[in-house]
């Protein structure tokens, strides 16, 4: 493919995205309509207005594939049905339902779309129905019995889901005070457990305020746990740390946030959802060396491609090196420096080695 077809190719992708994005909601509506008039059961386990329901959740999917789209990534939206496809079956949803859903959206797209870029869609959404007919099993639990630090996995979510917060971070704590590696802790206990809570909540074995309590019952650890660390000589480094406008989980960046802290670097960590115009201002007001984004959803790597884009615009010349991490990225890595980053980091020990190695520090 030539310079200006693959051009022309990227410039109808995002245009048939902002399409998608701004008519999800009534591509959906006509989609859950057709739905629940072809499968009366479909309206069952679905809330009291099925649906209100159908058509919000069909309504992200077609977000989804316009992300993708927008990306030329089908595997990002493979990768999203695949997800949801996970999430309905433990909630009591028919997943022949869902695919039906998923046809209907197809269908309901073709005949409202500009007939140049129907065979995208129809590719798209064809790919992901393959996948979910080859699909089967579900996701494994994120603690396994041969994990070292199994047991204080264990202790520390019982104590979570008890609601004995104090106990669960004792636990973690109790440990480092014993001598083990902080940054193990962090790796090896925290980080598994929250993704074991993940796992527990797609399995609809937990609910939302269960959820939001391990969120808090983190953070708590991760101020104790810091604290903890060895205090390393200033470096003279400046990072921020940053989730992408639309993020709105920040645990993971609080993690790297303190790795990067621990490693002796000036850290400024701003959380969650974080536009790209204020992150803008915020680095050309700072002398920053740094940048790490966050993407949680793979729905959100457009956000990350807009926000580098924004910086290099804005800052021409500048320095500054970027880095990208997240959920997001799984299966995906190798687009980072497609979309502008200089690296991928897949945890935090690995976002100080490779901004370490950025800075030529190493």
């Amino acid at each position: 493919m030539t310079a200006t077809n693959s051009a022309r190719t990227s410039s109808d992708n995002r245009f048939l995205a902002a399409i998608l994005t701004k008519g999800c909601r009534a591509i959906a509506a006509e989609a859950a309509s057709r739905l629940l008039e072809s499968e009366p059961a479909a309206r069952e386990g679905f809330g009291s207005d099925p649906f209100a329901s159908w058509q919000c959740w069909l309504s992200t999917r077609v977000e989804e594939l316009a992300s993708a789209i927008s990306l030329n990534r089908p595997q990002v939206f493979i990768g999203q049905v695949l997800w949801a496809r996970s999430a309905l079956a433990p909630r009591g949803i028919d997943l022949r339902h869902f695919r039906r859903g998923l046809v209907f959206l197809g269908e309901a797209m073709r005949e409202e779309l500009p007939e140049n870029v129907r065979a995208l869609v129809s590719d798209y959404i064809e790919q992901a129905l393959q996948a979910f007919d080859a699909a089967g099993k579900e996701p494994p639990a994120a603690a396994r019995e041969d994990e070292p630090f199994c047991r204080m996995i264990t202790d520390y979510l019982l104590a979570v889901l008890e609601g004995d917060g104090r106990r669960a971070i004792q636990t973690v704590v109790a440990a480092a005070d014993r001598g083990h590696p902080i940054h193990d802790l962090y790796l090896r206990v925290l980080v598994p457990a929250q993704k074991e809570i993940g796992r527990m909540w797609l399995a609809n074995e937990l609910t939302i305020a269960d959820e939001h309590l391990s969120s808090v019952t983190a953070r708590r650890l991760m101020s104790r746990l810091v604290c903890h660390a060895p205090a390393a000589p200033a470096n003279g480094k400046t990072i921020v740390v940053a989730s992408v406008v639309g993020n709105r989980h920040d645990l993971g960046t609080q993690v790297v946030a303190d790795f990067f802290e621990m490693d002796g670097w000036r850290t400024i960590e701003l959380g969650a959802d974080v536009p790209a115009c204020a992150l803008v201002e915020m680095l050309d007001s700072a002398n920053i060396d740094l940048l790490c984004l966050s993407a949680a959803l793979p729905v959100q790597l457009p956000a990350v491609r807009d926000t580098i884009a924004a910086v290099r615009r804005t800052m021409p010349g500048s320095t500054i090196k970027i880095l990208v991490g997240g959920r997001a990225w799984e299966g995906s890595a190798d687009l980072a420096r497609q979309l502008g980053a200089d690296d991928y980091a897949a945890n935090a020990q690995e976002a100080v080695r490779l901004g370490r190695q950025l800075m030529g520090m190493d």
